[in-house]
């Protein structure tokens, strides 16, 4: 008997497929196996399979789903990972965290070019396959509570991997490679069983966030430092002995001629160069930027909320306002995944009233026009339903399961008590995320001042990422103003303003952009300029 959720998806070619909790546990424990019929849905894109502790293994035939790019096997009881996963080429995320894993596979990561985000903490491996000089865009992984005592060498090519968790193991020795990932920017080695942390760290200029706690230090001066949690003055002590062990004339001459060619190279490129104004949230005169008040509700439903404010913004020339709604429908299919990690709303910030909330509220309960949907305000329950009539109809009409448009999305939002919402000060619905966006706050040909959200179920991490490509896409399609006389070194500027996301009780949660985000500085080869402007100015 095919289980009701995989027949489902089966029947209606959907992308998607959750199998996970009571119901997983309860249709498991009758067959004691998985529905044979999962490894037959070719066309998923996103399969979790979680919290069944009955769990051990899984089938082989896993390595037909060809297609998916998010795998989730969390909290289950697997021992080991069938070496078929390695066939799973599209792979971006692959998170197989809280289980019994002993070994992978020595080739495990070999060919998953495109894995962006790896999850194997709360496991039992005692070592790890050889990370792949083909995993490029491979960016955030968790290591964390195994029974790890060495890292294998971490390839140069690795250039996008930014956060490292490798607490809860059994490392002696600080693993050497790690000093080398030049692009690390957080880098997590608690409760291990460490004497020494190399002073090399002090040159991973990009070092944001660095936690060696409830390790045995010999350090007693170090251990005190860590125990401040800032990273400044750690960083500093061990910047301090770096230089006490390099103080040969070699080092010291070096630095001159690396700076000439770091000037060359910014000579070279200054005729192509773009430029990104930062202003700070509380810009002196009427330009100051958004606060979004992040309300309890929306945390258990789509907790993570990235805002940002573009101004001066060039819309009116003809065909820029079609390439800026064309590269964020590029980026809703590519980066985000069809909408399943993320979404991107933008709107003209001139519509939009005061600052901002962003809550989960029943469908019911929430009033808004939609986008190129008309004038009529209706309930998110109704303009959901509709879409789903409207799909039907469509599915029947052109005879095939594949939908277009709102109606591929649908699934997202399936079988949720509570929608997501963003809402203005005058209590004005500007955004319905996953699905759509107000018409009120409609793009414009007039519109310079854009206000952006990235909304995402998953991580804050992948909305840094898309807020990151959507911004580089709008330099590279050329929609920032035209530079001035003043400024003819530079081809375009763009102006950002910082917005804040607060809690219910006003406590910071996110600033964007931050001193740490756009540090773009090695992927833009000189070709971005980034000047930080002070309120004052």
């Amino acid at each position: 008997m095919v289980w009701p959720e995989v027949d489902q998806v089966a029947s209606n070619h959907r992308y998607e497929l959750v199998l996970s909790g009571d119901k997983l546990r309860k249709y498991y424990e009758e067959k004691q196996a998985l529905d044979e019929t999962i490894w037959t849905l070719k066309q998923l894109n996103f399969l979790e399979i979680s919290q069944c502790p009955s769990i051990e293994y899984l089938s082989g035939d896993i390595g037909k789903l060809t297609h998916l790019s998010t795998l989730t096997l969390t909290s289950n009881k697997l021992k080991e990972i069938p070496i078929e996963v390695k066939f799973l080429t599209d792979l971006r995320h692959l998170n197989l965290s809280n289980n019994q894993i002993q070994r992978l596979n020595d080739d495990l990561f070999e060919k998953l070019d495109h894995l962006e985000t790896l999850n194997l903490s709360q496991n039992l491996l005692e070592q790890l396959p050889q990370f792949s000089p083909q995993n490029q865009k491979l960016a955030v992984v968790n290591l964390s509570h195994n029974q790890l005592e060495s890292l294998p060498d971490v390839p140069v090519e690795l250039e996008n991997l930014s956060s490292m968790d490798l607490s809860g193991n059994r490392f002696k020795d600080f693993p050497e490679t790690l000093c080398q990932i030049h692009s690390l920017k957080i880098l997590l080695i608690e409760s291990n069983q460490l004497t020494e942390i190399p002073c090399q760290l002090s040159q991973l200029h990009k070092l944001k966030e660095l936690r060696f706690k409830s390790n045995p230090l010999k350090d007693n001066r170090l251990k005190k430092l860590m125990e401040q949690d800032k990273i400044k003055p750690v960083l500093e002590y061990l910047a301090k002995q770096w230089t006490e062990q390099h103080k040969s004339s070699a080092s010291t001459t070096a630095k001159p001629a690396q700076s000439k060619q770091q000037q060359q190279k910014a000579k070279q490129n200054v005729e192509i160069q773009d430029k990104i104004e930062i202003l700070h949230f509380d810009q002196v005169g009427d330009l100051k930027g958004r606060q979004i008040t992040l309300l309890p509700r929306v945390i258990s439903v789509r907790p993570h909320i990235l805002c940002c404010i573009l101004r001066n913004v060039d819309l009116a020339t003809p065909g820029n306002l079609k390439k800026f709604l064309n590269l964020q429908n590029e980026l809703h299919d590519d980066i985000c995944q069809k909408r399943t990690l993320a979404t991107i709303g933008t709107h003209d910030l001139s519509l939009i009233s005061g600052d901002l909330v962003y809550d989960a509220r029943n469908p019911d309960d929430i009033g808004l026009v939609p986008l190129g949907k008309g004038p009529k305000l209706v309930s998110a329950r109704d303009f959901y339903d509709q879409l789903c009539r409207d799909a039907e109809h469509e599915r029947k009409l052109k005879k095939r399961n594949q939908l277009s448009g709102l109606h591929k999305y649908l699934t997202l939002l399936e079988d949720q008590n509570e929608f997501p919402c963003l809402s203005d000060q005058d209590r004005y619905v500007i955004s319905l995320p996953p699905l759509t966006n107000a018409e009120r706050s409609k793009l414009s040909p007039t519109s310079d001042s854009i206000f952006v959200e990235i909304t995402s179920g998953h991580s804050m991490d992948i909305c840094r990422r898309v807020m990151d490509a959507f911004l580089r896409q709008v330099l590279e399609n050329q929609l920032g103003k035209k530079a001035n006389e003043e400024e003819k070194t530079f081809r375009q500027v763009l102006t950002l303003q910082q917005t804040r996301v607060v809690d219910d009780k006003g406590q910071l949660k996110t600033t964007f952009p931050s001193r740490t985000d756009l540090d773009w500085n090695e992927v833009s080869q000189g070709k971005i300029f980034i000047e930080r402007l002070t309120n004052e100015k």
